[in-house]
């Protein structure tokens, strides 16, 4: 028999969780981030010491609960798990292969990448050093492990995926899992984004000359760079019409979502922002929203010169002079790398429910080159019917998502 997909299928949030360097539930990371407050202090773990002293955000509380995996496994498995508590889908009592899992992640094989870090480093070796095969790790432990964890705790036996798409990794998983629900081939998807706080990524970016002895400041005139943290997020992502026959709680809709690639750097963005500007748009035409409808964009907003200044530009092409109410989640709770953009689509969705957009923490003096509306010194209190998140990484990867009231315009009839 042939199934006949509605790709027109309506994806909605139902479920969220989160852990942040500012809070490990849901609220007390919303309460937090509209309050301004600043997660990231200096960094002190027998597993760091190298970067003893530099900025860092980290989830202090947590205790990763014994089982497989390591630290990133279990975040993603407690934010996982929080989401689909809050959905009342734990435990599951559905068709097991109609649930499926997508968590994003920064590089993906992180345990081969420390291994040959860490090696080469302690004794005292160059980047071309990286290769070779005596410094290599002897068992790299599998990045599938993050969606499969997750699976494997709740009984998921539908579609199971990890993706990689550095800074955008969220945002891309979030994407992956909504077209499976409109392709038919799940009527329930967790997706989000888990990274661990490690010496490895530290080298990397500071090679990189990307963090910051300061503070992260995004858009701000005297921002200097970025700051490493950790953290997860889980959003349980349902068809409209599944959580309806459930009688689900909807938070939001997932409207619109788009990727596309710069094709011009390694590391840095295209000056004029084609990429950003390009998943913005198709994300908006996907939601079927005007770009005049949009109250909130939560940035991408890393703290550093290039990226902060073409985001600015990308959203002015988009959006025009008068564009929505912009902030950056990095100020509070630094970068959170490959759980970044799940972290700032919970927050997106908070906002709507709450018409409330959080301040852009450590911001003081914004800079002209970044001329746009961003929120700062307190949080803004505005109704709210459309919301996008963007995420923008290393490679050109740009991705964009749109969430909307539940039942507001655009596609949602």
């Amino acid at each position: 028999m042939i199934t006949v997909v509605d790709r027109s299928a309506r994806v909605v949030v139902t479920g969220l969780g989160v852990l942040t360097p500012v809070g490990e539930t849901v609220e007390d990371f919303w309460d937090a981030a509209v309050r301004g407050v600043v997660g990231t202090r200096p960094l002190d773990r027998p597993d760091a010491a190298d970067f003893a002293g530099r900025l860092a955000g980290e989830v202090r509380g947590f205790v990763a609960p014994r089982g497989d995996g390591d630290r990133v496994t279990r975040l993603a498995v407690a934010a996982a798990s929080a989401a689909t508590t809050d959905a009342g889908l734990a435990p599951w009592a559905g068709d097991p292969a109609r649930a499926g899992v997508c968590f994003g992640t920064l590089l993906g094989n992180r345990a081969a990448l420390e291994g040959a870090v860490t090696r080469f480093h302690r004794a005292g070796g160059t980047a071309a050093d990286a290769g070779r095969t005596d410094v290599r790790p002897e068992r790299p432990r599998p990045v599938v492990g993050l969606a499969d964890a997750v699976a494997r705790e709740h009984g998921f036996l539908g579609p199971s995926s990890v993706v990689a798409t550095a800074c955008a990794s969220g945002n891309s998983a979030l994407a992956y899992a909504a077209e499976t629900i409109r392709a038919g081939r799940a009527d329930v998807m967790v997706a989000g984004g888990a990274e661990e706080l490690s010496s490895g990524i530290m080298m990397m970016f500071a090679s990189l000359r990307s963090l910051t002895d300061d503070a992260l400041r995004p858009f701000d005139r005297n921002r200097s760079g970025l700051v490493v943290s950790e953290g997860s997020a889980a959003l349980v992502l349902e068809s409209y019409e599944h959580a309806r026959r459930r009688g689900a709680h909807v938070y939001a809709e997932l409207a619109g979502w788009a990727s596309a690639c710069d094709a011009h750097h390694m590391t840095a963005p295209h000056p004029e922002g084609r990429g950003a500007r390009r998943s913005l748009e198709r994300a908006l035409a996907m939601a079927g929203v005007e770009p005049e409808r949009v109250g909130h964009i939560s940035a991408h907003g890393t703290g550093t010169p290039s990226n902060d200044s073409v985001e600015a530009a990308a959203v002015r092409a988009v959006f025009g002079d008068r564009g929505p109410a912009v902030t950056s989640l990095k100020g509070a709770l630094g970068h959170t790398q490959g759980a970044a953009s799940a972290i700032e689509a919970v927050a997106c969705v908070l906002a709507l429910r709450d018409g409330v957009i959080p301040p852009t923490a450590n911001l003081v003096d914004p800079d002209p080159v970044c001329p746009v509306d961003v929120v700062y010194g307190a949080a803004r209190e505005v109704p709210l019917n459309v919301a996008v998140n963007n995420a923008f990484g290393f490679g050109g990867n740009t991705a964009c998502t749109v969430f909307t009231r539940p039942g507001f315009g655009g596609n949602a009839g």
